[in-house]
Order: C-alpha cells, then sequence, then structure tokens
C-alpha cells in the first residue's frame, strides 16, 4: 500500500474509532471512506483478537494497530 494510503487508513481509522460505537461501525466507516475515496471493493476487520487469512489486490493491504484494536484493511478485484 503506498505511503499516501497508509496515512489515510490510519487518519479514518482514528476517526472512526472517535465516532462509531462498536467494531462493526468502525469497519463500515473505514471501508466507506476508501470505497469513495479509491476505486476497488475494499474490506476491513476491526477487532481485539482475530486472525485472516485473505487473496488481496497487489499494493493493497495494511495491517496496524491502533491502541488495543486490529485494524486489517486491503482491496479485491
Amino acid at each position: 500500500m503506498t505511503q499516501e494510503k497508509q496515512d489515510a487508513a490510519i487518519v479514518v481509522a482514528q476517526e472512526a474509532l472517535l465516532k462509531c460505537d462498536n467494531e462493526q461501525e468502525i469497519a463500515a466507516n473505514i471501508k466507506a471512506s476508501f470505497e469513495q475515496k479509491y476505486s476497488s471493493t475494499w474490506h476491513c476487520f476491526v477487532g481485539r483478537n482475530f486472525a485472516c487469512f485473505v487473496t488481496y489486490e497487489a499494493h493493497s493491504f495494511i495491517y496496524f494497530y491502533i491502541g488495543q484494536v486490529g485494524i486489517c484493511l486491503f482491496a479485491t478485484e
């Protein structure tokens, strides 16, 4: 993922954590934001304890933590 998209993912996630009530809303908010700003279909997992194994477009995957909340964001064709 480009540095610009990585930075955007962190900012969008921080905003979602502040305004959303639960992890499902946070994931939906991040997904919608990326689908609006960037092409492709985006998927987002948010939680404190999860594992994932996914197929994604080249250069379109990020996995990071904000505090104790893990966020996995990626695009598919």
